[in-house]
């Protein structure tokens, strides 16, 4: 008894936590909020479709009902009828009397014994089920249905025997059919409060959505680098518009940081070519009074080498940085030149490179990021190919794949990731014999992101396979 109090206690003070929980979140909240729309939304229409489910069985009127003084004339004035036919033929049977009714055209009568069994030869499955429900001649009952009305019993006595007299006669209910129809067939009822509730919900979806899809496309505007998209005017006064304005906000500061890093990354660039030009004229003097030497050499290659660097790190953060529109272009007058360029290249180093016949297919794209991209991969290729590379493009319903794959040395499964890291080299050595500053895989990549693609690397078939997806449209 001692634990079954203590448990009532620990939940009524549970239940208490609760109502202060949800009377804080409830005071917090505006009357135009999200969550007071939603809250009363929802409560309204399950108020709505509980009302309506509770209702319409109280349309009914099939129900058993106590007759009227109007209705037990009417039950008097049958058995009166039935009672002067026995009268004029008695010798009748009851079947007879019941067959020669002069009231037939508008009433049928029904007799059974004080059993309940049915004397007639046939009746109606309801009268059946009506007389089941209504067997006291004390109390008469009546139903009324969608065309007829069932009434009775009273006691009708034939050659000293006693029956229970019931009738049906046409009715001019005012009940519609629909509803009866509806409470018989609850599938239907459980339809039809969908069917009601639908447009309700339909219409509250829209307006919670409807913004949020305004914002759901400036979003994947921004995502794509366009941060001047202009935002929309949403005026809801509630959660959406206070997100809508914090994106913009967001989208505002984001600007100006780009900003001034772009504008630290040209700053840097100006101020450090400026020594790298005078470090230049410094060697040109040094050779022209002591002539080439092996360190002046050093000298000169390390720092064409930083201007190098310097100009693909600037290349690399424009790609990042730089807002540009999309052009639609046929994928043969996009990528013709470049392959040309790749095989005349291909060829000066004694390499092969090939290409299938290009389509006339329209894709989505930035030219200039998606140039770099491709060329940078086929220079990587051709570097380290050691006879041949190999150009495939398979076009699907929603992307292109460029895959360009060389005969060169495989890369490590464990690196095939971070070879596009800026400044990442599988080893010195082979990045000194080949030349580059580690920063052509991640400027493709970068591209590939500000495309909304990818790019990957693979091992397939002894050869080395990169793998440049493009979204189609978008």
């Amino acid at each position: 008894m001692k634990k079954f109090k203590l448990s009532n206690i620990f939940l009524s003070e549970k239940f208490k936590k609760l109502l202060i929980h949800w009377g804080s979140i409830t005071s917090r909240a505006p009357i135009n909020s999200m969550f007071v729309k939603i809250f009363l939304s929802f409560w309204f229409l399950i108020l709505l479709l509980t009302t309506i489910l509770i209702s319409f069985p109280l349309l009914d009127d099939r129900q058993l009902q106590d007759v009227t003084s109007s209705d037990l004339n009417d039950l008097t004035l049958v058995r009166e009828s039935l009672q002067r036919s026995a009268e004029l033929y008695p010798d009748a049977t009851i079947q007879e009397l019941i067959d020669n009714d002069p009231g037939t055209d508008f009433r049928r009568i029904y007799l059974t014994d004080l059993f309940g069994r049915l004397i007639n030869d046939k009746a109606p499955r309801k009268m059946r089920q009506f007389i089941l429900d209504s067997d006291s001649s004390e109390t008469p009952q009546k139903k009324i249905l969608t065309k007829l009305t069932y009434l009775g019993p009273v006691v009708f006595e034939h050659n000293q025997r006693t029956y229970l007299l019931y009738f049906s006669a046409p009715n001019q209910k005012e009940t519609l059919e629909v509803i009866e129809w509806l409470i018989d067939n609850p599938f239907l009822l459980l339809l039809t409060a969908l069917i009601i509730s639908a447009p309700i919900c339909a219409i509250l979806a829209w307006h919670l959505t409807q913004p949020l899809r305004q914002l759901q496309e400036v979003a994947h505007l921004v995502a794509q680098g366009e941060l001047n998209t202009r935002f929309p005017t949403i005026k809801n006064s509630d959660e959406i518009e206070k997100l809508a304005n914090s994106m913009q906000l967001m989208v505002l500061f984001l600007k100006n940081m780009l900003n001034n890093q772009q504008r630290l990354l040209s700053d840097i660039s100006h101020e450090l070519r400026s020594p790298l030009t005078r470090l230049g004229l410094a060697l040109a003097i040094s050779k022209k009074h002591f002539g080439e030497s092996k360190d002046l050499l050093r000298i000169e290659l390390e720092t064409k080498r930083i201007e190098s660097m310097l100009t693909e790190v600037l290349n690399l953060s424009r790609i990042q940085l730089t807002p540009v529109q999309k052009e639609r272009i046929a994928l043969n007058e996009f990528l013709e030149e470049l392959f040309l360029d790749a095989e005349f290249e291909a060829n000066e180093y004694g390499k092969i490179f090939t290409y299938p016949r290009l389509s006339t297919v329209k894709i989505n794209l930035y030219p200039e990021f998606a140039y770099r991209a491709i060329e940078n991969v086929i220079r990587n290729a051709i570097k380290y190919a050691q006879h041949k590379i190999n150009v495939k493009i398979s076009i699907t319903v929603l992307t292109i794949i460029v895959s360009i794959e060389n005969d060169g040395p495989l890369i490590p499964e464990s690196e095939l990731k971070n070879i596009f890291r800026p400044f990442y080299r599988l080893s010195e050595a082979r990045e000194r014999e080949t030349g580059g500053e580690g920063l052509g895989l991640s400027i493709a990549e970068n591209a590939m992101f500000k495309h909304g693609g990818k790019i990957w690397a693979e091992n397939i078939d002894n050869k080395v396979c990169m793998h440049l997806q493009f979204p189609r449209y978008g």
